[in-house]
């Protein structure tokens, strides 16, 4: 997350306290240089079995794909959100969905700008998901296919927003990935 720099173009300094703040509010560590650099600009976040693919680059750990079942639906959330998805074996697609955690809309004072998931199917780039400018509290949700028994699939979103901190004023954003190996 960004705030907007100083009315004279300097970049926005903030204090310890108001870093720790923040963080406190996104859900971050509110200790450290690692903290300090999350809380004013552009962290990651993961929600549930995540390894961004593509332009976003590498996470810290990589971990094996999560399995999705066709008669499971599991999600996963964080600070940030909560990721549904669900291999619909009749169908040969996974579904998935998206919402902002309340923490997050608390601060949100703009449409979210989502950019549409884009996706791989055993490591094949696939026709990006539409993207949506929407309200904060929209679910946001769509369909991969085809995706057969055993496909190894990852996918991705990232979100922007307008933020209010404080008093203070920024871009906010959400990018979160998902690996799963489809199972019937």
């Amino acid at each position: 997350m960004t705030l907007d720099p100083n009315s004279d173009g300097s970049p926005l300094k903030l204090t310890r306290a108001e870093r720790d703040r923040i963080a406190a509010i996104v859900g971050a560590p509110t200790t450290g240089r690692k903290a300090a650099q999350e809380a004013s600009g552009g962290a990651r976040h993961q929600v549930g079995p995540v390894q961004p693919v593509g332009p976003a680059g590498p996470m810290e750990r990589k971990r094996a794909p999560a399995t999705l079942r066709c008669d499971k639906n599991p999600s996963w959330s964080d600070a940030n959100g909560t990721l549904h998805a669900r291999f619909n074996c009749k169908y040969s697609t996974i579904n998935w969905g998206y919402k902002i955690s309340a923490r997050v809309k608390s601060f949100i004072t703009s449409k979210v700008n989502e950019r549409g998931v884009s996706w791989w199917n055993n490591g094949k780039r696939k026709p990006k998901n539409a993207g949506h400018v929407v309200g904060k509290s929209y679910h946001f949700h769509g369909t991969l296919k085809p995706v057969r028994h055993g496909d190894h699939v990852q996918f991705q979103d990232y979100m922007t927003f307008r933020v209010n901190i404080g008093g203070r004023t920024g871009t906010g954003s959400i990018t979160w990935a998902s690996d799963v190996k489809a199972k019937k």
